[in-house]
């Protein structure tokens, strides 16, 4: 059974939330000096539940029967100059549960997230990935990303 995607409804913002602290708590397993733990279940639900219905977001799922089993997390990024970017968008969060994992969802997810930056008006789709994510990297190489940053941490106290 192939898995249903679709963008997020109100409701959905309990699962989405659920994966989001247990992809935030990944991060900050790699790397604790790196990242913050200030998440709640709570504030990420907030968060996700207010880009649901935005013209610079998308929030989409994936769905095997009625269990929401994977999301992504998509913002337009019109012009940053930090970054040297314009008309592009962020691929923020990807996540998919760990037992349906090598399933093909994910591609789904990032597919899915190419044609929501196209929906909303990039030209291209960028994304992070920790360092330490090896799985992470080689499914986003596979999907036609391209290395072109790569961000570096010195801590000042």
């Amino acid at each position: 059974m192939s898995a249903v995607i679709r963008n997020a409804r109100d409701g959905d913002e309990k699962v989405i939330a659920k994966y989001a602290i247990r992809l935030f708590e990944q991060h900050v397993d790699y790397d604790p000096e790196r990242f913050s733990a200030f998440a709640t279940v709570e504030g990420a639900e907030g968060f996700y539940r207010s880009r649901f219905s935005s013209s610079e977001a998308a929030v989409i799922v994936a769905e095997l029967g009625s269990e929401i089993v994977g999301f992504a997390y998509v913002e337009k990024d019109d012009r940053n100059y930090a970054e040297l970017l314009e008309h592009g968008a962020w691929l923020h969060d990807i996540f998919v549960e760990e037992t349906v994992r090598a399933k093909g969802i994910g591609k789904d997810l990032i597919e899915a997230a190419f044609r929501s930056a196209v929906e909303l008006g990039a030209n291209k789709l960028l994304l992070t990935v920790a360092a330490k994510n090896q799985t992470a990297s080689s499914l986003f190489e596979k999907a036609g990303f391209r290395h072109t940053m790569s961000e570096m941490t010195l801590n000042v106290k």
